[in-house]
């Protein structure tokens, strides 16, 4: 039954969110068919701390064009098997796309922290995502960058077709929502950011390493809180986590 709950949860969550940004009039729609290309690691180096890596290779157009350079880092504290607290920083490049694209090309520095929690009922997986970010935002042509802030919620199912989560050689279903919500003094008429709707298919290589090839359905509201872009995005993403401990579980 709980299963059931949280996967209508989820889905609902993310077509409400989409009906309810297409409802009001006067806004403009600019739809796009993007293909993101990513790489995510974390690797353990001792018993509580990890190494977080990320490069992400966005195109628009489906692979014609270039649409943003994305590299995270940060360093992973593992509070507990269940609990785990993040810190780190950003940089994205972001070119011109769309009907209504910025005019040049864009900077973005980002410092985050985020807490994820983890559970398990049966052979579904659960994770909480909380992430909290500072933005410097530089627009082309510009010398000096605008500061706002944001908050994400992110909450992902898991769920292994034949055996268990992590467990090597395991096929599993993904799905996830994640909500932007932006503030501060430089956000005016686009305090809801954006929402990033999910699903995937998924294999475990090994206990290490995964690769995903799913589907993004994205919406993101401009600065000028008038523009909305509904994007549809194909993603394929590779996880690599080693394990450098020397007295490893």
């Amino acid at each position: 039954m709980a299963k059931r709950l949280l996967l209508l949860t989820l889905i609902s969550w993310g077509s409400l969110t989409a009906r309810g940004q297409s409802a009001t009039t006067g806004r403009i729609s600019d739809r796009n068919n993007n293909a993101w290309l990513m790489y995510f690691g974390d690797a353990r180096f001792a018993e509580r701390w990890s190494l977080h890596t990320e490069f992400q290779y966005r195109r628009t157009n489906g692979l014609r064009d270039p649409q943003q350079y994305f590299y995270r880092i940060g360093l992973n504290y593992h509070a507990s098997e269940k609990l785990m607290l993040t810190a780190g920083y950003v940089y994205l490049l972001s070119l011109p796309y769309g009907d209504y694209p910025d005019p040049g090309r864009s900077w973005e520095r980002r410092f985050y922290q985020q807490l994820q929690l983890e559970e398990t009922y049966g052979k579904l997986g659960i994770m909480h995502r909380f992430r909290q970010e500072q933005r410097w935002l530089r627009d082309a042509g510009s010398d000096t960058y605008k500061i706002s802030n944001r908050s994400r919620y992110r909450i992902q199912l898991t769920l292994p077709i034949k055996g268990k989560n992590d467990e090597p050689n395991t096929l599993y279903v993904t799905a996830y929502n994640d909500l932007f919500i932006s503030y501060g003094p430089n956000v005016k008429q686009n305090i809801f950011n954006q929402n990033r709707l999910y699903g995937a298919l998924g294999y475990q290589f090994t206990k290490a390493t995964s690769l995903e090839l799913g589907y993004l359905y994205q919406i993101v509201q401009h600065d000028d809180g008038q523009v909305f872009e509904y994007n549809h995005t194909l993603q394929a993403s590779l996880t690599v986590n080693p394990d450098f401990r020397k007295n490893k579980p």
